[in-house]
């Protein structure tokens, strides 16, 4: 009997053992199962935060190049507009050939393109112009060969005998310079 209970000692010993290493280790992987979730969740959180960055950084893209495409639409039609009213211009200009003011308006632009130039010099026009541009210049008293060289709605260009371009006087280059210099008040009559 001796060695029977001593056999059952051991049994009963390495069965407490054995227990209390399963014991342990369920606990073991309790505690590794629950560092898992924890950092599971921290993973998951900053991953959405991360999502949620891309999402954010990505939608004020989008909405930026949006704004950016709107402002250029704006601005190409405000200049198509801009350059209708011009053009609306230069076509009323163009109809003031026919009239019975044209011939004072061409003297004036004559005059004021020839003054100051001394020696030699041209007055270019449109061939349309060429009959009251010999009248006009011949009234003025200027010294110029009159040359139907111009492509115009009204208006010359006098050049020195070298060939350099001294003044350019057009319905064209001034409704240009005017283009310039009202461009913003048109704008504002437009687009206000």
């Amino acid at each position: 009997m001796a060695l029977e209970d001593i056999f059952r000692a051991l049994d009963e010993q390495a069965q407490k053992e054995c227990e209390d290493i399963l014991s342990a280790a369920r606990a073991q992987a309790d505690a590794i199962a629950e560092d898992a979730a924890d950092q599971a969740g921290g993973i998951c959180t900053e991953c959405v935060d991360q999502t949620d960055t891309a999402v954010r950084l990505k939608a004020a893209k989008t909405t930026n190049a949006a704004k950016l495409e709107g402002k250029k639409s704006v601005a190409a039609v405000k200049e198509t507009a801009m350059d209708a009213a011009f053009d609306k211009a230069g076509a009323r200009l163009a109809s003031i050939r026919g009239t019975d003011a044209y011939a004072g308006i061409l003297e004036m632009l004559t005059a004021e393109a020839a003054a100051g130039v001394t020696g030699e010099m041209a007055v270019l026009v449109d061939p349309a112009d060429e009959a009251l541009a010999k009248q006009v210049v011949a009234g003025l008293g200027i010294q110029a060969e009159v040359r139907p060289e111009l492509s115009t709605s009204g208006g010359v260009v006098v050049v020195t005998g070298n060939g350099r371009i001294v003044r350019r006087n057009t319905f064209e280059d001034r409704l240009e310079k005017v283009k310039q210099t009202v461009q913003s008040e048109v704008a504002e009559i437009l687009f206000s």
